[in-house]
């Protein structure tokens, strides 16, 4: 019950990302890219599949992939800082 519960929130969130996404090309007062970008998390959270798909596409590996990785870089150095304090 708390899996279907959590897929109809992930695809809610989804729809209302694309809606806002669209009505965001329409007036050119609201931005349209950070409601696009929430539909395409939404969809990956929903579906492995389409989560697959997105990962595999070349321009997600060479726009996208960068900055994960310095990202995560930065917070495995945080980590590492931490824990040398706490042992100092």
């Amino acid at each position: 019950m708390l899996i279907i519960l959590e897929k109809i929130g992930w695809g809610m969130l989804a729809l209302t990302g694309f809606v806002g996404g669209i009505i965001g090309l329409a007036l050119p007062v609201i931005p349209q890219v950070p409601f696009f970008l929430l539909a395409l998390f939404a969809l990956s959270r929903l579906s492995p599949r389409f989560h697959r798909w997105l990962t595999s596409r070349h321009w997600y590996q060479r726009m996208v992939v960068p900055v994960l990785e310095k990202f995560h870089a930065k917070r495995q150095t945080k980590k590492r800082v931490l824990i040398k304090a706490e042992q100092d």
